[in-house]
């Protein structure tokens, strides 16, 4: 049967995206574009549009063996091709090394149409169609590709082959394979219902099942069995990276449907009885989630409609915002994972949540997670999980700071790298906007030791030469070779933007600390910690104007360094320290500072890290690893600065209409790069390419808190 989205009163229905053949059968962008799903464990699933894979990181099953670390590919992709009445349909996309290429599946390819997060590939084949469907288990190493025929009812019943591609290795790494090395496939036909092959690529390596469900499969082991070589990524050459990797076929699988009909093929880490049991309803079930999702995140946030008595524009404009901020819900809940309960498949621990920096390549940093947070998280009515990150990170505080870095082994935690300023920092933002939110004391009440003991340790000094200056009272930081900031490139042993001394944002967010640590005192500690945190907070108050203010540009230094000199660097940082304390500078010189920001700074998808008439700004983020580093922050473009940006100019009055214009790209540019999420970065002069990582989670979290502060507006 074919799996239909139903309609239930009161149930917010999932929003729907559907790119045409005008996007589908141009090679450009559907080689350039891409998908993706997720497992809330780690896992995940990718690919362009085309069905080729054109990233290291692209494959049907990257399943999280050690959730939400160990990522490991093992089904890269699956080449299709359809036969009906000797016509034949080769499906699939793939490049190969030497600029070979076999294209013949966009010939096909008609329509996506992406349900929520889940993507349906509908491939036209005369007057019948065949629709790929993906979608993973969630809490589960599962993935399953579903194709269903459908045609007129005297129509001939189409013969569909299937050629899996097989990998075992590492996300990052890459496979060269061998002739004399042939990947271990065992046929279990467990049950009538599920054909079913055991798979190992050597002895020792991670086992998992291929499965098929709804129609017998048969597997020809001796047809196209061998080394496929030479797939080549596109978008590693462009990263200037080995940029090609052979893959396994272990024959060809077919099966026959007839109109109406469909077959899904399962890969997933665990076997078939487990996956028997919960294959059927499980599209529907990932479903039901995510309308759950939408439910909780309108519940949050009002979900108040536009008056009628609006014009037709705003009601219009404001349609398709709900619309954007629906889409980024769910693009949010990509980021958020936990940890399987083994008892329970398909169930998360409780008691451990954290969240994906980005895909494909980042897994959690402490950084990262505290920015994205509040808007991950609260601004979608996830309350407890909130709860849940912050709690799970307090485990990993040491000499008063958060790690900067996990490993990507779980096994290796205890090498967490914390070469970090601000992640701590940022901590104590995140949850006084979880109280704000939740209206919940009592985490800040169990958290307020460790607080504590934070302060302490950055009063009295930590790594990397952390310590409160006596001077003034901000915060300095800053060792040889290290860079402590979110502007972190290094190339070799050179950082690219020290920023040693006193960042402007670093200080902003000590003094909210402090002032954070002066209330939570005042209803769970003693008064002469009150005064102590109110005795740092005043003194940072004191001297901050005073100290960033550049009367000759009218905006605000970026960093007072080492020796104690001011770094006029036009840079987005001060939007940040605006945003987090605005208390700190006078109105009149927030408001000038913002211009300045907004003239050298605003581009349509975010901020620029340096302003375009500083000597050191770089024009393009392109090239090898150097190159790429070298412009990371010396003008390339991020959304999330974005956030802090519309929450500094809400403090200074801005109209709801100012907010909500900052949204406005990201309407039609979530369609334009990996569909449904927004990059981590993009170029600094138009067109302004998406560039980077492709779904990052601040960048989403941000445009979500400037939708909820627009919302305030209403």
């Amino acid at each position: 049967m074919a799996k239909k989205v139903t309609t239930t009163p009161g149930v917010p229905q999932l929003p729907v995206t559907r790119l045409g053949p005008e996007i589908m059968q141009d090679q450009h962008p559907a080689l350039e574009r891409e998908w993706l799903v997720t497992n809330g464990i780690g896992g995940f699933a990718s690919a362009s549009l085309s069905g080729a894979n054109t990233r290291r990181y692209h494959g049907l099953l990257i399943a999280a063996l050690q959730p939400p670390l160990g990522r490991t590919l093992l089904l890269g992709k699956l080449d299709e091709e359809a036969s009906i009445n000797g016509q034949n349909y080769p499906l699939y996309v793939n490049e190969w090394r030497g600029n070979a290429r076999s294209l013949q599946g966009l010939a096909w390819l008609d329509t996506l149409e992406m349900h929520g997060t889940l993507p349906s590939f509908v491939y036209r084949l005369g007057e019948a169609t065949l629709t790929k469907t993906i979608w993973m288990e969630y809490g589960m190493n599962t993935s399953y590709v579903r194709y269903h025929y459908q045609a007129g009812p005297d129509a001939s019943p189409l013969e569909l082959k299937v050629r899996p591609m097989l990998n075992s290795r590492d996300y990052h790494g890459m496979t060269t394979g061998a002739e004399d090395w042939k990947f271990q496939l065992e046929n279990l036909n467990v049950t009538a219902e599920v054909d079913s092959w055991r798979i190992a690529a050597w002895d020792g390596a991670p086992q998992w099942w291929l499965m098929a469900f709804e129609r017998r499969v048969w597997w020809l082991s001796e047809t196209d069995r061998g080394w496929n070589w030479g797939f080549h990524y596109r978008q590693e050459e462009a990263r200037g990276l080995n940029a090609d990797e052979d893959m396994y076929c272990p024959g060809t699988f077919v099966t026959s449907l007839s109109p109406g009909q469909a077959v899904t093929f399962a890969a997933s880490v665990a076997g078939p009885e487990v996956v028997g049991q919960l294959y059927y309803g499980s599209y529907e079930r990932e479903i039901a989630r995510q309308q759950e999702l939408l439910a909780r995140a309108h519940q949050a946030s009002g979900s108040q409609k536009t008056s009628s008595k609006a014009s037709k524009t705003l009601n219009e404009d404001m349609a398709k915002l709900e619309n954007l901020a629906d889409r980024l819900t769910l693009a949010a809940d990509q980021f958020i994972v936990g940890r399987p309960d083994p008892a329970q498949f398909g169930k998360l621990l409780p008691d451990y949540r954290t969240i994906i920096a980005g895909y494909p390549w980042f897994n959690d940093w402490g950084r990262d997670t505290m920015i994205s947070l509040p808007g991950l998280t609260l601004a979608t009515g996830r309350y407890e999980e909130a709860a849940t990150i912050l709690r799970s990170f307090s485990h990993f505080v040491n000499r008063g700071m958060l790690p900067n870095r996990f490993p990507d082994n779980a096994a290796q935690l205890d090498e967490s790298e914390y070469n970090t300023v601000d992640a701590t920092v940022w901590y104590f933002d995140a949850i006084e906007k979880y109280t704000k939110a939740s209206g919940d004391l009592s985490l800040s009440q169990e958290l307020y030791p460790v607080l504590s003991d934070i302060i302490s340790w950055h009063i009295k000094g930590t790594r990397f030469n952390i310590k409160v200056a006596e001077e003034d009272g901000m915060l300095f930081s800053g060792a040889d070779g290290v860079q402590l900031t979110w502007m972190d490139a290094k190339v070799g042993e050179h950082v690219i933007t020290p920023r040693r001394g006193k960042p402007i944002e670093i200080s902003a967010l000590w003094y909210r600390a402090c002032r954070i640590m002066q209330q939570l005192a005042g209803q769970f500690g003693t008064t002469t910690e009150v005064a102590t945190y109110k005795g740092l907070a005043d003194k940072v108050a004191a001297n901050f104007e005073r100290l960033y203010w550049y009367e000759p540009g009218g905006y605000l230094y970026d960093v007072i360094d080492e020796h104690g000199q001011p770094d006029p660097d036009l840079r987005p940082n001060q939007a940040i320290a605006l945003a987090v304390a605005p208390e700190l500078v006078s109105l009149k010189k927030r408001k000038s500072a913002l211009a300045k920001v907004r003239e050298h700074l605003l581009t349509p998808y975010g901020l620029r890290t340096l302003s375009p008439h500083d000597p050191a700004y770089c024009p393009v983020f392109a090239g090898g690893p150097v190159s790429r580093d070298s412009a990371y922050h010396q003008g390339t473009v991020w959304p999330w600065p974005l956030g802090p940006y519309a929450l500094a100019l809400y403090h200074t009055k801005a109209s709801q209409a100012e907010l909500l214009a900052l949204l406005q790209p990201f309407v039609t540019q979530l369609d334009e790069a990996s569909v449904g999420q927004v990059n981590e970065i993009f170029g600094p002069e138009p067109p302004y390419p998406a560039v980077g990582c492709t779904a990052q989670a601040w960048s989403v979290s941000e445009l979500l808190e400037i939708w909820r502060m627009g919302k305030s507006k209403t």
